[in-house]
């Protein structure tokens, strides 16, 4: 045993799993005998279950047939000028022979013309009834008709066909206590003032649909019912025994629509479908034929044993590989957990037993000492990414815009300028919808021209419409994506030092077109302008302590660092005249503007 395990210690970790793996591949044989077993009878569940749920859906098209018909011949009653003008004379609860007469006649026609009904109801509001039946006798409890809970759901649902379950003992049958029937009902009323009239019901009995079932079934030997959402019988399976209940009323579903259930004698297929019709649910039970479940007897004491053979070589293998191979890497994995907490410790080296995991705790050790480096440079250089990332903000989001924007949407509300305070909100909304993006850096060109008007719509409500603006936009860069907030700041520049303190109304204009591989903006506006000094200072960045300037100054950054432009911005200004800004951009390959990437900046 020692020398073994000096054997083994010698050798290189991919002989030692090759060595393993052989062993398994050689049971592996073996095994296939019994998971051919397990395939099979996977495979026959699916074959069954796909069966059943092409039999469920194929039966659940014959049931919408039956009722469409059944709907359809509503609509004869409903719509036949003779039911509507006898509805009509009704006035009392005496019943007036022309009447009944008349009634009689379509009721029977249309009996005799649908193969699937077994009788038909007119109930009018004097509780009086016209009925024709195939087989009888009915007793009717009139009396009952509006105290039920299907005729509240038909008054509710304005003329639509409703179909009930029975008729909560509005209809009896003296000669078959326990006759089982599924109901349209549906309120007729006046073609021409839509007044209510009467109510109409129209019953299939159960052996009509259980017909359909029979003879469906007959294929597979299977069972079909009909539940609602509470589990409960609207039709039985035929031959109904409680024991059908375990399976059958499971409620249980699969994405699949069908599911396997182990009967007490036999092992099913349940397919559920919704009907289509209320909460009602088709549910099919196809057994499983129990000698595709037969491997033979012979087999069966062999799948026993090499299942046994399976767990004890399973076993030995997990105890080798664990001394030979897992131990070392665990203490491996034990530092890497040390580094994950932010302990950086050195693992130390077998020299005696040089292997490929030696090899692996040198380059942790490696890794170790580069960690140790990147850490000082990183910590270096976040300093200067989150300053970086302050001005982006600040840039971004200006709180004083926010509070005075507020204020004046309290102002107008306080004197009930109504039109204007909501101008003034959406506007504000619409502009940090547009200005955040969703944290995204990119935005189109469209968009950043959206959030412009509406930043220009709030500061007109508050300045009494002094800023006039003008657009002149290629339509082939609309939909170009640019970084987000570029000309926002300019814009909002120009309105306060440019426009807000002249005389009267001032103008502010943004022309964009595209030039190669370049996009240019040019605002101008006819304020009171800067000097060049000022100008000087602001392409500087002498004026970021300051208001003033600093979204100008903030702007040319973030493009300069996102589209690697040295000079990206450029102003010509006079004092009195006004002053224009040039901005250039580069157009980004590959991004549309119905992407929703988000691209680091460079």
């Amino acid at each position: 045993m020692i020398i073994v395990k000096d054997f083994l210690k010698r050798l290189k970790i991919r002989t030692r799993i090759i060595l393993v793996y052989i062993s398994v591949l050689i049971l592996s044989i073996i095994l296939t005998f019994g998971v051919f077993t397990i395939i099979n009878e996977k495979k026959v569940e699916q074959e069954v279950g796909e069966a059943a749920m092409q039999t469920v859906n194929a039966l659940k098209g014959n049931l919408s047939f039956i009722f469409e018909n059944v709907s359809q011949f509503s609509d004869l009653i409903y719509f036949d000028k003779n039911v509507q003008k006898a509805l009509t004379k009704i006035k009392s609860d005496s019943i007036d022979p022309a009447v009944h007469q008349t009634m009689q006649k379509s009721l029977v026609n249309m009996l005799l013309s649908g193969d699937y009904i077994s009788s038909v109801f007119v109930f009018d509001s004097f509780n009086n009834y016209y009925s024709s039946y195939k087989t009888g006798p009915i007793f009717v409890n009139k009396e009952k008709v509006n105290q039920t809970d299907w005729y509240r759901k038909m008054k509710n649902a304005g003329g639509d066909v409703l179909f009930i379950h029975q008729s909560e003992e509005v209809l009896s049958f003296p000669t078959k206590k326990d006759k089982n029937y599924i109901s349209l009902v549906r309120e007729i009323s006046d073609v021409d003032t839509y007044e209510p009239l009467a109510a109409l019901m129209i019953n299939v009995d159960e052996i009509t649909i259980q017909n359909y079932f029979d003879e469906v079934g007959k294929k597979y030997n299977s069972q079909f019912c009909i539940v609602d959402s509470n589990n409960r019988y609207i039709i039985k399976p035929s031959g109904y025994k409680k024991e059908m209940d375990q399976y059958i009323l499971d409620g249980k579903y699969s994405k699949k629509g069908y599911h396997m259930v182990a009967s007490s004698s036999n092992k099913m297929i349940v397919a559920r479908q919704d009907l289509g019709i209320e909460d009602w649910k088709l549910v099919g039970a196809i057994p499983l034929s129990s000698n595709t479940f037969s491997v033979g007897k012979y087999f069966s004491s062999w799948i026993i044993l090499i299942i046994i053979l399976n767990l004890i070589f399973i076993f030995a293998c997990s105890v080798v590989l664990t001394k030979l191979i897992f131990n070392p890497l665990n203490k491996v994995q034990k530092h890497m957990k040390l580094v994950e907490d932010g302990r950086l410790i050195k693992l130390s080296i077998d020299t005696e037993h040089p292997d490929e995991i030696n090899d692996l705790k040198k380059v942790f050790n490696q890794m170790i000492v580069s960690i140790i480096e990147l850490i000082s440079k990183v910590k270096a250089e976040e300093k200067i990414i989150a300053k970086n990332e302050l001005d982006i903000i600040q840039a971004q989001i200006n709180p004083h815009f926010l509070y005075n924007t507020l204020d004046a949407v309290s102002a107008l509300a306080l004197i009930e300028d109504h039109k204007n305070c909501l101008k003034m909100t959406q506007a504000l909304g619409n502009f940090y919808r547009n200005s955040l993006n969703s944290g995204q850096d990119l935005i189109t060109v469209k968009d950043e021209i959206a959030c412009i008007e509406s930043y220009i719509t709030i500061l007109n409500i508050r300045y009494d419409n002094k800023i006039i603006m003008k657009y002149d936009i290629e339509e082939r860069i609309k939909e170009y994506k640019i970084l987000k907030l570029i000309l926002q700041p300019i814009i909002e520049n120009a309105a306060h030092h440019g426009i807000r303190d002249k005389k009267g109304k001032g103008k502010i204009g943004v022309k964009g077109y595209q030039d190669e591989d370049e996009i240019i903006f040019i605002v101008t506006d006819d304020g009171s302008g800067m000097t060049d000094d000022r100008v000087e200072e602001i392409l500087e960045g002498k004026t970021q302590k300051e208001k003033s300037g600093f979204g100008l100054y903030s702007s040319i950054q973030r493009i300069s660092l996102f589209y690697d432009i040295k000079k990206p911005l450029t102003i010509t200004s006079e004092i009195g005249s006004g002053t224009e800004i040039t901005i250039r951009v580069k157009v980004i390959e590959g991004v549309s503007g119905n992407e929703n990437e988000s691209i680091i900046s460079r």
